[in-house]
């Protein structure tokens, strides 16, 4: 299938023009979504696929949130435990009522095509993939949940405490690891949401998504970016803390270096 990015470019920027631009949150998924399709495409040039198959890539990445805008619109969050699947709705956005046609041309993409955008955005933000995937859908599905990530470290470090974790500055000073959380971590694996107990916990689960990353690429990436070892690093006000924050970056740089 033959993708104009300039084509796809436009109809994401038509679609977001829709909703209200000048709220930040609406800003974020915006320079998210752009972050993450670039993400996309470094991670399937290492993987020496072809220029289509690099371009269904990125294509993914900047479909992946497109349910964002009409969630935060509709229900003020990005919380979907409160609201509504994003990613279900997502689907729902560009396969049943269309919207992938404002991005490629119809009679070009085949059902085979429209099947693997499907099952990368709809298990892009799960926890984990379903065992009967095809090695070329897992191969899509690794790449945009990779990409998502690594932007995801981004986004926890550039854009501001409210935006990002429902706690003061204050609080998250103040705070320490909770014991499971520093447990899951040396684990190796991500934090599930019902082990944290606090905003330095969150922050911890962010730091954690590091030790999902499938492709040497994405973990090239996210050392090169330096996001993921900034995550963390604060004037927290308890001696404990501050150990322990120094005791998760040792662990993630000698992770991250093998």
């Amino acid at each position: 299938m033959k993708i104009s990015r300039d084509n796809v470019t436009k109809a994401f920027n038509d679609y977001v023009n829709e909703y209200d631009t000048s709220n930040e949150m609406i800003h974020l998924k915006s320079v998210h979504t752009l972050k993450v399709a670039s993400n996309c495409d470094a991670i399937a040039r290492s993987l020496d696929l072809n220029e289509e198959e690099i371009d269904l890539g990125w294509l993914i990445g900047m479909c992946h949130d497109i349910a964002r805008f009409r969630q935060f619109t509709e229900y003020g969050t990005f919380n979907d435990a409160v609201s509504i699947d994003h990613a279900e709705l997502g689907c729902k956005l560009l396969f049943d009522e269309g919207l992938i046609f404002n991005f490629i041309d119809e009679s070009a993409a085949t059902d085979y095509e429209l099947s693997l955008i499907d099952k990368a955005v709809r298990y892009h933000s799960l926890y984990r993939l379903p065992e009967d995937l095809t090695k070329e859908e897992l191969m899509y599905c690794n790449i945009i949940r990779d990409a998502d990530k690594i932007d995801i470290f981004r986004v926890s470090v550039e854009e501001p405490i409210n935006n990002v974790y429902s706690a003061t500055r204050e609080e998250l000073l103040n705070s320490e690891i909770s014991p499971k959380v520093m447990e899951a971590f040396y684990e190796h694996h991500a934090i599930l949401r019902k082990l944290r107990q606090n905003m330095l916990d969150v922050k911890v689960g962010h730091v954690s998504l590091a030790f999902e990353l499938v492709y040497d690429r994405s973990k090239e990436l996210a050392v090169e970016q330096g996001y993921i070892f900034k995550i963390i690093e604060d004037d927290y006000t308890k001696e404990a803390t501050l150990k322990q924050v120094a005791l998760i970056q040792q662990e993630l740089k000698e992770y991250l270096a093998k």
